[in-house]
């Protein structure tokens, strides 16, 4: 479990959303499923944009974990298995 001090919350204006999705796939592994196709295909439609600020090759993970740590990172870092 994860606590946010409440008034950091409302003076930053944020909002807190979390999702427990291990517990799907005990009892309804078929809503993770689903809602991951529908993600999947927003994504590929361009309805959905995540914000990437990092993409790496595979052989600078550590560069992209460090970032993580140093909280140097604006959006998603993605490491790169192979370039497809």
């Amino acid at each position: 479990m994860v606590e946010f001090p409440a008034n950091h919350l409302l003076a930053k204006n944020l909002s807190v959303l979390g999702v427990y999705w291990g517990g799907y796939m005990t009892f309804n592994p078929r809503a993770l499923t689903d809602s991951l196709d529908v993600l999947m295909r927003w994504y590929a439609q361009g309805r959905i944009k995540p914000h990437v600020s990092h993409i790496l090759p595979l052989d600078r993970v550590e560069d992209g974990l460090e970032l993580l740590r140093a909280r140097a990172a604006t959006g998603k870092v993605v490491i790169r298995v192979q370039d497809m």
